[in-house]
């Protein structure tokens, strides 16, 4: 698949993950888990335009200024339009992209050539940047991990799968302890999953960048820019359909 493709098709993922309000219990957790692989790979495709583009400072200005417009139109459509709380729109994955795509930056034009400890706490300072973000800290350091291996999907496959290898262990433990499994509720423990999936983080992205042929895919304005428009568009429509008719 092409990397227009890929976008598509995780576009479309992402708006099932988002129609929660207005869908059982059951069906939201299945369509979490579901669509887990959305944000690991426009990570994956944010190292790969990184690595393609040939004007990288461009390109992370232009993510930077996604993420604001995006944080000032949550805030005038949340409180103008929407008002209700528990429907306010606070996402923002191009904040979490920017930062991953700043660290990668960081690695090539400072680490890598000038200075590697300021490069070091440069890296870990927009690590620590990225927990303010939707996509949190771990969106930086997969789109790390993809771009030091990008000669190395093996190795990378494998650390990911190791850090979700842990995450899936922390989860089990949580399990027992809430003493889920015991109670034998089948619904309850295909919820509880699905809303645990965000652990699977690391590794639900993997068979997607495998299908991912290295090409970018029919180029035009319209697809160039769909996904800076529909990622906001489609969240601030389902809030303020959520909060008239839920």
């Amino acid at each position: 698949m092409t990397g227009t493709s890929l976008k598509f098709l995780m576009a479309f993922l992402m708006v099932l993950d988002h129609i929660g309000y207005f869908i059982p219990l059951e069906w939201q957790a299945f369509f979490h888990f579901i669509s887990r692989p959305v944000a690991a790979v426009f990570a994956f495709l944010s190292v790969e335009a990184f690595i393609h583009t040939k004007k990288r400072e461009k390109y992370i200005k232009r993510l930077y200024l996604a993420g604001i417009i995006m944080f000032l139109g949550n805030m005038i459509i949340n409180n103008l339009i929407i008002k209700k709380p528990e429907f306010f729109v606070y996402n923002s994955i191009f904040l979490s992209l920017a930062l991953g795509v700043t660290a990668l930056y960081f690695l090539e034009e400072v680490f890598y050539k000038d200075n590697s400890f300021l490069g070091i706490l440069l890296i870990f300072g927009t690590i620590l940047l990225g927990m303010f973000t939707e996509g949190g800290y771990m969106i930086v350091i997969l789109m790390l991990i993809i771009y030091v291996n990008r000669n190395n999907p093996l190795k990378r496959n494998l650390i990911c799968l190791i850090i979700t290898a842990i995450f899936v262990v922390l989860m089990i433990f949580s399990f027992l302890d809430a003493n889920i499994i015991a109670k034998g509720n089948t619904r309850e423990i295909l919820i509880t999953i699905g809303n645990f999936s965000d652990l699977l983080f690391f590794a639900a992205g993997i068979p997607f960048f495998h299908l991912y042929n290295g090409k970018r895919g029919k180029n035009t304005k319209f697809t160039k820019y769909f996904f800076y428009v529909f990622y906001p568009l489609h969240l601030w429509i389902i809030g303020i359909i959520a909060s008239k008719i839920v």
